[in-house]
């Protein structure tokens, strides 16, 4: 099983608090082992310069873990479960940005997102850090082909809408959202591609009223998210 890395000492002390599977915790620190009495894993105490290269160059304050319960799924999984909202991510490239947009779909309620394989950000210890947590619980998902995904989930009785601003487009507070959906949000500079465009049910942008061009991505995706979940409660 593939094991990945989070690094930071809220990020990982607030995981062990939270319950997440934790293998092993790295510690720079003798003293600090006492934050993780109850612990079940190895405790290892190492060097800065170990923690540096581990951490791969992000920012840890003598604090590494290694997990390995998340979920990377079969596309197959999706299909066959078919959760009502589903998140894709169409080459996010920043893995900051992937950070905060899985803590804001997990603020959202949504548990199964859609990442590229090639040409985007995984699932680093950068990603980790930012999500906050946000992963602990979530179903990913890592495709080769986003279009042709889209297109398998759409034989499937998906119906999917993508963040875009074309003449077709909707303000997203217009859009109703058929279940079980999903929503795509693009590319930090070109957006979404064409070729996921084509086979996209729907397009929809935010409405801006400032004098900004655009938003971060991450900002969008949770305007669009919460806007989602909350027509689908009322």
């Amino acid at each position: 099983m593939q094991q990945f890395i989070m690094c930071g000492r809220n990020s990982v002390v607030e995981s062990y608090q939270n319950g997440v599977k934790i293998d092993t915790i790295y510690l720079a620190k003798e003293s600090n082992k006492n934050l993780f009495a109850n612990f079940k894993g190895k405790i290892i105490i190492k060097d800065n310069a170990f923690l540096d290269k581990l951490s791969e160059g992000e920012n840890h304050q003598g604090f590494v873990a290694l997990i390995s319960n998340i979920k990377i799924l079969d596309i197959n999984y999706l299909i066959k479960n078919q959760p009502s909202k589903v998140l894709i991510l169409d080459h996010i490239e920043d893995p900051r940005n992937l950070g905060a947009i899985i803590r804001t779909a997990n603020a959202a309620g949504i548990k199964d997102i859609i990442l590229s394989k090639d040409k985007s950000a995984d699932l680093t210890p950068t990603a980790l850090k930012t999500s906050s947590g946000g992963f602990v619980n979530m179903n990913f998902y890592k495709v080769s082909s986003i279009s042709a995904t889209i297109t398998k989930m759409k034989e499937n009785n998906y119906w999917v809408y993508a963040t875009a601003l074309d003449k077709k487009a909707l303000p997203h507070t217009k859009a109703n959202y058929n279940s079980p959906c999903a929503i795509v949000v693009g590319n930090e500079g070109k957006g979404v591609s064409k070729s996921v465009l084509s086979v996209v049910d729907q397009t929809i942008y935010i409405e801006q009223f400032g004098t900004v061009q655009s938003l971060n991505v991450s900002v969008a995706t949770g305007i669009v998210l919460f806007d989602l979940v909350n027509k689908n409660a009322s």
